[in-house]
């Protein structure tokens, strides 16, 4: 199993990074290629684990998936049938599998569809039941039997009203996905207005389908007979973005990140501005240079425009170097701070009650044995380690390597003295 050894502290940090293509809105605009009847072509693709598993995922149902990891593109044929079979083994990890649900019911409403429940990051409770709620908004049954979904609309899909009792990013997508073909409109309320919500929503209406905006969390869906063949590039990865500008900030040294949209990350570039950092910003970069003095902050996460749950353990690596007395609110999920008790492994002082955490900066922190639990959670460990005196070792790195392209290699671009053992 793949293990990263970090030497701290890094002090030749300096340096660019061209971010990937977002995997959160790559693995939603895979499983809508199952809509189409023709090809679907996406560009910017990030070739990481999880993109890997969704095409499979794909494959096992029948899809047709070329792919060029050096042109970042991927060509998806849905010209037969597909198999409506998700089996665990393809989704055991990776939560996105449940995106097949949406596009799989809209294509073939008349079936019997079954789907296997996710896996992915273990982060508190991930409520299947709005999406199946809204499934059932449209008309669908369905129900809920030894770890799999089944889904039926004998009677076709037909739009009505259904409203979201939280903001949810997967059940939102679902949902799109699942109505586009619908007898009449559907409107949905309460909907996830993430930078990668709206990237799907652009590709289909670009792709004939009929979304429109009724105010700022609520759409209306006409059904449309079918899709044309769509090509697509994906927006720039902000939680990577955002990842990498830590890396500048955990150290207190000059990053700048390329190929992202800085209104995507408005809250946090306000944060680090917050803390101190001077941040620079053009059309597709960002530009994060040294604080003369660090401020301690106070952070809530929700959904976007909010401060990202994603960026949660990213920031909390940070605060551990920032003097004074510092707060994070977490209110998205329930085990988001994971990362704590491997960065008080180095000698971060970070108390953890409920839903909050309260931070002590300090001026140094000692590299440590420790182990990535999640995604977020991997390169939150990374960056103490970044800033920590001293040898680390970072044990299930895999998880960072679902969804970071060529982390090790763009960490050490940018003066980190880091190396990889099986």
């Amino acid at each position: 199993m793949k293990k990263f050894i970090i030497k701290g502290p890094n002090k030749g940090i300096k340096g660019e990074v061209d971010i990937s293509g977002a995997k959160n809105s790559c693995l939603p605009l895979m499983a809508a290629s199952i809509l189409f009847k023709n090809k679907v072509i996406l560009k910017n693709v990030p070739f990481v684990k999880d993109v890997y598993t969704m095409m499979n995922l794909l494959i096992s149902l029948g899809s047709k998936v070329d792919f060029s990891e050096a042109k970042k593109k991927m060509t998806i044929t849905n010209n037969k049938n597909h198999k409506l079979l998700v089996t665990h083994d393809r989704v055991s990890t990776m939560r996105s599998g449940v995106l097949t649900m949406g596009p799989l019911l809209a294509r073939y409403p008349n079936k019997k569809i079954k789907v296997a429940m996710g896996g992915g990051c273990a982060l508190g409770i991930r409520d299947t039941n709005w999406h199946l709620a809204g499934f059932r908004s449209l008309g669908a049954i369905n129900s809920l039997n030894k770890g799999y979904v089944n889904l039926s609309a004998k009677r076709g899909l037909i739009g009505s009203k259904y409203k979201f009792p939280k903001v949810t990013v997967t059940g939102t997508s679902n949902l799109i996905m699942a109505s586009i073909f619908v007898k009449g409109s559907h409107i949905i309320k309460n909907i996830s207005i993430e930078p990668e919500v709206i990237d799907l929503i652009n590709f289909l209406n670009n792709s004939g389908a009929e979304i429109k905006f009724l105010g700022k969390r609520s759409i209306k869906i006409t059904g449309v007979k079918e899709l044309i063949s769509g090509s697509h590039n994906i927006i720039g990865d902000r939680i990577e973005a955002f990842s990498y500008l830590c890396v500048g900030a955990t150290t207190n040294k000059q990053i700048k990140v390329n190929n992202i949209n800085p209104k995507y990350l408005r809250t946090e570039i306000g944060i680090l501005k917050k803390i101190g950092y001077k941040v620079g910003i053009k059309i597709n970069s960002i530009l994060l240079s040294p604080a003369k003095k660090l401020n301690p902050v106070k952070i809530k996460t929700g959904p976007w425009p909010a401060f990202a749950t994603d960026n949660m353990p990213l920031i909390l690596a940070v605060l551990t170097k920032v003097p004074g007395k510092s707060q994070i609110e977490e209110t998205i999920f329930s085990n988001r701070f994971m990362a704590a008790p491997e960065l008080k492994r180095m000698g971060a002082l970070i108390r953890i009650k409920k839903n909050k955490a309260t931070i002590i900066g300090q001026k140094e922190l000692n590299g440590a044995d420790c182990i990535s639990s999640d995604l977020r959670t991997t390169f939150s460990i990374i960056l103490g380690a970044i800033a920590a005196k001293g040898v680390s070792n970072v044990e299930r790195v895999y998880h960072g390597l679902r969804g970071y392209y060529d982390l090790e290699k763009k960490l050490k671009k940018i003066g980190v003295k880091i190396s990889s053992r099986n």
